[in-house]
């Protein structure tokens, strides 16, 4: 596979297209994405089983997500069914798919762990099992410390991860060398990643800032100000999500 290299104004280009994708079909996107978080609120509801299958769901859906993506780009309408594209795929692939999906379940499980060695597994269990730390230590800020600490482990593991779902169920890759191969193409071109995730950090943060300013210099309660920033969180998390093909589309070769 040809390994491409991009400018990093492209990461800006990967932002602005998911919201063009998203004002070209912006019903069908919420329907798709409402669908899938309604999805992962019943698994999560699951015994035992409720911490762990919203993540094994993440590499499924990211196939669905880009498939609508790409489904908009050409034009064509879908369904909220286009969740499960990736298990549409002739079967060694799928079972590649399921496979890459119990790794990032290993793998997301192995962070967390990394973050156990500051808080005692509190985070893991926070997240997991939506077990609440005490007061105090929450006060400790030792919460904060494996956050942190698990964020920076989940940074390489993102990029291994980031387009190794597609390759996978689109161009038949083991999940291995899907793994290596995504891993690869996102440090080659860490400029253009770096630029598209400040945008997308700079806008979740500032855009909810702004209004919430703007809502109170109008002397609007909290309660409206909430309602207010509402719309715009659920558009900004539409773009990125339909975002995330803008990247394949631009590193990976198309049909």
């Amino acid at each position: 596979m040809l390994l491409r290299t991009v400018a990093a104004r492209d990461g800006l280009l990967w932002v602005k297209q998911g919201f063009v994708w998203l004002f070209r079909q912006p019903w069908r996107a919420l329907a798709l994405v409402g669908c899938y978080v309604l999805a992962v609120a019943l698994m999560s509801l699951l015994p035992v089983l409720g911490g762990v299958l919203p993540l094994f769901a993440v590499q499924i859906a990211t196939v669905g997500f880009m498939a609508a993506s790409r489904a908009i780009d050409r034009g064509q309408s879908f369904t909220p069914l286009l969740l499960l594209d990736g298990l549409r795929a002739p079967a060694p692939r799928v079972r590649s798919l399921l496979l890459l999906a119990l790794l990032y379940v290993g793998a997301v499980l192995a962070v967390l762990l990394i973050g156990s060695l500051l808080d005692g597994g509190m985070l893991l269990r926070l997240l997991l099992f939506g077990a609440m730390p005490s007061t105090a230590a929450l006060d400790a800020g030792t919460l904060r410390h494996a956050a942190l600490l698990a964020s920076g482990a989940y940074v390489p593991l993102s990029a291994a991860f980031w387009l190794a779902p597609v390759l996978v169920s689109w161009y038949g890759m083991g999940p291995w060398q899907a793994l290596f191969t995504s891993a690869v193409i996102v440090v080659r071109n860490l400029p253009a990643f770096f630029v598209y995730a400040t945008q997308w950090f700079a806008l979740f943060v500032g855009v909810p800032l702004l209004l919430g300013l703007l809502a109170t210099a109008a002397g609007a309660s909290d309660a409206v100000s909430t309602l207010i920033g509402l719309p715009a969180a659920i558009v900004l998390m539409l773009a990125f999500i339909l975002s995330f093909y803008a990247s394949a589309r631009s590193l990976l070769p198309q049909d």
